[in-house]
Formats: C-alpha cells, sequence, structure tokens
C-alpha cells in the first residue's frame, strides 16, 4: 500500500492538508494504479459515516465527489468503473479503466437513477452480414446454414459453425472470379478469411470489398467503416484503400478505422510494419506518406497525416469484446452505441462536455449499458430505437 497516499488522504479528508499536499493528492489520485487503493479507503470513510461516526453523510459526498471531479483546470474526466457494480443487478466481472465511481449504495440520487426503468431490452451486437456476389446476388449470412453458400469460377465460399466466412479455391482454377463485398449492418459483426489466407473481423456498420481471387501484382481491398485485419505474409503487396488513405503491407496486424461520420479515420499497427498514404485527391505539398512501426497509430484530418504513439488496448477493445474509452466525450461514445445496437441517437439540449474513462463488454444489453452511464450524471429514454439522451 502506498503509505504517502493514505496519509495524504486522511489529511484531505480531514480537512487539514496544505496546498502542497493537496496538489500530491491529486497527482497521486490520477495514477490507475491507484484504483485498489482509493477503493479501500474510501470504503472506510463510508464505513464510519455509516456507523454515524466521523464525517456526515452529506459532507462524505461532498468531499468524495470533489474527488471524483478534480480536473487539475482540464476537462472533467469521468472514470467509470466497475466498483461494487454488483449492487445493480449484473453478473459480470470485468477490469476497470480508470478510478472508482463510487458506490451507488452510498448516493441516494445515483441509486434513483439506478432504478429507473428501461423498458426496452436492445441487446448487443451479433454475427450479422450480407455478402454481395460478383453477380449482384445477396447472401443474408446471418440466416444461411453452415456449409458451402456459393461457388463462383472455380472457388467455394463457406460459412464455418462458428459464423466465419472462407473462402477456398480450387487447385483447379485460379480464374478471375470479379469482386465480392461483405457488408455489416448497425448491430452486426462479421469475421472473412480471404481467398489469400488473410483474416479480416468487420466491426458494426462497415463493409469490405474484395477480390473473389486475388491476381496481379497486387491484393487490394476497399474499406468503409472498421476493421482489424491479420495479413498472410505474401511477397504480393496487400493494400487496404479508404475514402480518406490507402495502407500498403506485406504480412502483418492492423486496425483501420475509417467510418464515414467520423472526423478522422485511423490506423493502428500491431505486428510488422504498414506505409500509409493520403488518397491522391487528399495529397498536399506537405508529408503525405508515413511508415507506422508496433504501437503507433496515424490519423487523417483535414487532409494531414499525422502519426503518434497510442494504446493497443484501446484501439483493439472492439475485436476482444470491450467499449474501450480513454478521455472520450458523450457524443463519440454515443456514436459507437449506436453501430453496436442499431439505435439512433438524439440529444435534448448540449452535449456534456465531460471526458469519460471507461471499460466495459460490449456482450451488455443496451439497459445495462445507460445504467452504468446513469449513475453519472447522464438520464436517458428509450423510445423504440431512439435513445434520447439528456446531459
Amino acid at each position: 500500500m502506498n503509505t504517502r497516499l493514505a496519509y495524504l488522504y486522511q489529511r484531505y479528508i480531514d480537512e487539514i492538508c496544505t496546498a502542497e499536499e493537496r496538489e500530491e493528492f491529486f497527482s497521486l489520485l490520477m495514477a490507475d494504479q491507484k484504483t485498489e487503493q482509493m477503493n479501500d479507503l474510501m470504503d472506510h470513510t463510508w464505513a464510519t459515516v455509516e456507523k454515524g461516526k466521523g464525517l456526515s453523510e452529506e459532507k462524505a459526498n461532498h468531499i468524495l465527489d470533489h474527488i471524483l471531479s478534480h480536473h487539475h483546470h482540464q476537462p472533467v474526466v469521468r472514470k467509470i468503473s466497475w466498483y461494487r457494480y454488483a449492487a445493480a443487478g449484473l453478473a459480470f466481472v470485468t477490469v476497470s479503466a480508470g478510478l472508482y465511481l463510487y458506490s451507488l449504495n452510498h448516493h441516494s440520487d445515483l441509486k434513483k437513477q439506478q432504478d429507473a426503468v428501461y423498458v426496452s431490452s436492445i441487446p448487443a451486437a451479433s454475427n450479422k452480414a450480407t455478402l454481395t456476389l460478383a453477380n449482384g446476388s445477396t447472401i443474408n449470412l446471418d440466416k444461411a446454414s453452415k456449409g458451402e453458400i456459393a461457388e463462383q469460377s472455380g472457388l467455394t465460399v463457406t460459412k464455418t459453425g462458428d459464423g466465419k466466412l472462407v473462402y477456398e479455391i480450387s487447385k483447379t482454377s485460379v480464374a478471375a472470379a470479379g469482386f465480392n463485398t461483405i457488408t455489416t449492418p448497425r448491430g452486426g459483426l462479421y469475421q472473412v478469411n480471404l481467398p489469400d489466407g488473410t483474416m479480416v473481423w468487420l466491426n458494426a456498420a462497415s463493409s469490405l470489398k474484395y477480390p473473389a481471387v486475388f491476381n496481379g501484382q497486387e491484393r487490394k481491398v476497399e474499406l468503409s467503416g472498421e476493421a482489424y485485419f491479420e495479413v498472410a505474409k505474401k511477397k504480393i503487396p496487400f493494400l487496404v484503400k479508404t475514402a480518406l488513405q490507402e495502407v500498403a503491407v506485406l504480412g502483418t496486424h492492423f486496425n483501420i478505422n475509417a467510418y464515414a461520420d467520423e472526423v478522422k479515420t485511423k490506423t493502428t499497427l500491431f505486428e510488422g510494419s504498414v506505409r500509409v498514404s493520403l488518397a491522391e485527391k487528399q495529397a498536399l505539398k506537405s508529408v503525405n506518406t508515413q511508415v507506422l512501426v508496433p504501437g503507433q497509430q496515424s490519423t487523417v484530418e483535414n487532409n494531414r497525416l499525422n502519426v503518434n504513439a497510442v494504446d493497443l488496448d484501446e484501439a483493439l477493445a472492439w475485436k476482444n469484446g470491450y467499449f474501450q474509452f480513454n478521455e472520450e466525450n458523450l457524443v463519440n461514445i454515443m456514436k459507437q452505441l449506436s453501430r453496436w445496437y442499431d439505435i439512433d441517437v438524439v440529444f435534448e439540449g448540449k452535449p456534456s462536455q465531460e471526458l469519460f474513462l471507461l471499460k466495459i463488454p460490449r456482450r451488455l444489453a443496451l439497459s445495462d449499458v445507460l445504467k452504468i452511464l446513469a449513475t453519472n450524471g447522464i438520464n436517458f429514454k428509450i423510445e423504440g430505437r431512439t435513445l434520447i439522451v439528456k446531459s
């Protein structure tokens, strides 16, 4: 245990700390690794309150709320974790992305929000997609039976038992078979294994256009939305084209987020090396090509290409089954919920400018996610498949 943190915490609670100690306390507080200790310290504070000792409940609420909302003259960052969330009736365990939203049991106003009835139970996204073949015919993949679902120009398309789409080329034919497109709706996701062995995980509201057979000097696909690629290693370059950029690789693991309603196109490298170039119409006299190394993310915004180090866990959280937001605003959080749960989002009034640290499983129903966000002072109303946000 960090005895210095405990000492400063107690002095802060007792309202006897100096200005220097207060600054030191909040500096220590913002370190994520202190989550468990701070939970223990606040547990002790509330235990004394509930026994009628020490601080009054009103005073304790005021002090602890101030701790949670402290922001060092920067936008407020709400750090939501799963501290005692079992009180809400959810049977799951997850790892916190930040610090302690304190117990619902101790905050009567939050408890009332928690008990509010969400009449609509909208499930999380599942394996749903449509495959469009070169001849224009379409196959609803979530309704198709497992096994061979199509044959075109000497190759077979198979749906596996676990819901993957797999292409297999016949030994006797390598003829061109035109382009196929797999499209996920809002509320859907899918995995496809391309003819060259490349594996692609497609997020909700996304599409991937690709040749049914890779011939020639390149393996080129077109992406709209978000996908994670594990590219089969071959001498022929693998190219991913989006509206604003093109990514070239030989064999590597990377993620591209290129939704049309996002201001940035993001490419994150996990393994190997990729070259990111601005699309021809976006190219400027400034730098328009960058080579990424693992742990880096390129962003294209306002016709400019930039590269920075990035949190790989956050970038790939969607594929690993989580929503993860590191200092993200409510508008962007709602964009992800809209795609994942197939809902429209409407804000009543100006959206909150607070930033959130949050990690939650994507398998939760929408109502459970909203209960978690409601503990942070945000109110919701569901009408059909429209979510009304009152912040």
